[in-house]
């Protein structure tokens, strides 16, 4: 429900950006009893143009929380493959959901929107969460050594936000976590993305597609019955230069991408005319040295952003969200809000975080790559994931948040061609080698 104050008021827990982890962690400690505010610097949700992958171990947590079902009847669509072309015309890989196991053997691909405004009406139905729009968080409140809440601007004034915990979903240039003084490397990337919502042509049944070219990416993804999401990979130093330039050039560029996509882009193309109905979309990495502190913690792109490459933004904010409120629960039973007892979370949702972010960064040094060898074995590797079902179905249950599949130096030398022996023999008779677990 909206925030109103007619004086101090204390809650159980507040917490900084109205991200889709904090919600989360709020509807889930709220189905306990505490109560919770939720502060956003913003007069109200935004919306950009672009478009989000909620993966299955995403559906999952919705499922959990008695929301998919919803989101299946709202406007989104239902990915079952994502195609990956090379940019003069070969597929190079389709990796499939269908062969995961039910009932999330898909992925669903929406405008953020969609997914915000439903976590959004759920938490506005629950009494005992507070929602503040537009309030700034500016500072930090301590009894002695102990964090006792915040201060924040709200209504033009300062406000006093007072509660044993505090957690930061405020992003990855977090105020929260610079005011808890933990370390952090932010990391920019070199490439960020263009990106723009058309209508969607006819033909985009039951894939996204990927096109690869040497030091270029463009995308297509559907993301509702009649909207497509594209996004055009620019690096930031090239970003003013480009957008100086003439808008129909850069819609020319895009139709020549590839081969087929004149005959399906060039009509809903025509419906943006400039710059202005587009947006600029910057990558970046959070590696911290804590994710928690006395009374504090961080979650999602404020303890983890990754490159978007992974497609789990979202989903491992949510996951957040869930083990920090079952660790919480613990907390709040023996009084104890220490960084030891807080520390829990942080050991349970590292490792799974921290492998998604190496193959973020993997995934960009080849797929972004400029460099003759690298482009080579880039589409070498796309191609020996198309024809290896291990393979294939390594890499798809790691990026669908199922399970840790991380490739092993085997995996690496077989997706370049460079094992032969055992493998070329099964091939050839049809049969299919299981890599163990690492």
């Amino acid at each position: 429900m909206e925030g109103a104050l007619a004086g101090p008021q204390k809650w159980d827990l507040i917490i900084v950006g109205s991200g889709a982890g904090g919600l989360v962690l709020a509807l889930e400690l709220a189905k306990k009893g505490f109560r919770i505010a939720i502060l956003d610097r913003q007069p109200h949700s935004v919306s950009l143009p672009r478009g989000e992958i909620i993966q299955p171990n995403g559906l999952g947590l919705l499922d959990r929380l008695g929301l998919l079902s919803t989101l299946l009847e709202s406007d989104v669509y239902r990915n079952e493959r994502v195609d990956f072309y090379q940019a003069s015309g070969p597929l190079l890989c389709a990796v499939d959901y269908r062969v995961l196991p039910p009932p999330y053997a898909y992925s669903l691909i929406l405008l953020p929107e969609v997914a915000q405004k439903l976590l959004l009406e759920k938490v506005a139905q629950v009494s005992n969460i507070s929602f503040f729009w537009g309030a700034t968080f500016r500072s930090l409140i301590y009894e002695g050594s102990r964090l006792s809440g915040l201060e924040a601007e709200w209504g033009g004034e300062r406000t006093i936000f007072r509660a044993p915990v505090v957690v930061g979903g405020d992003g990855a240039r977090s105020a929260l976590r610079e005011a808890l003084r933990i370390p952090c490397r932010l990391h920019r990337y070199v490439d960020g993305y263009l990106t723009m919502v058309v209508d969607r042509p006819p033909g985009f049944e039951g894939e996204s597609r990927y096109y690869l070219g040497r030091r270029a990416l463009f995308g297509a993804f559907p993301v509702s019955k009649e909207k497509l999401y594209l996004f055009y990979m620019v690096p930031s130093h090239h970003l003013e230069s480009l957008c100086r330039g003439r808008f129909d050039l850069f819609k020319e560029s895009l139709l020549s991408f590839h081969p087929s996509l004149r005959s399906f882009l060039e009509g809903p193309l025509k419906e943006v005319s400039s710059w202005e109905e587009t947006s600029y979309m910057p990558c970046f990495r959070v590696r911290c040295d804590r994710w928690v502190a006395d009374g504090a913690a961080l979650m999602g792109d404020a303890a983890h952003a990754m490159n978007p490459h992974v497609a789990q933004g979202r989903n491992t904010a949510m996951n957040d969200g869930v083990v920090l409120a079952e660790v919480l629960e613990g907390c709040f039973r023996k009084g104890d809000f220490s960084t030891k007892a807080l520390s829990v979370y942080e050991s349970r949702r590292r490792p799974p975080v921290e492998a998604l972010q190496r193959l973020g960064d993997e995934l960009t040094w080849l797929w972004n790559s400029g460099f003759p060898p690298l482009v080579w074995a880039r589409d070498r590797i796309f191609r020996s994931i198309h024809r290896k079902q291990d393979l294939h179905d390594k890499i798809l249950m790691t990026i669908s948040g199922l399970k840790e599949h991380p490739f092993g130096l085997i995996d690496r030398w077989r997706a370049l061609h460079l094992w032969g022996g055992l493998l070329n023999r099964s091939e050839e008779t049809g049969q299919r080698i299981s890599s163990p677990d690492p």
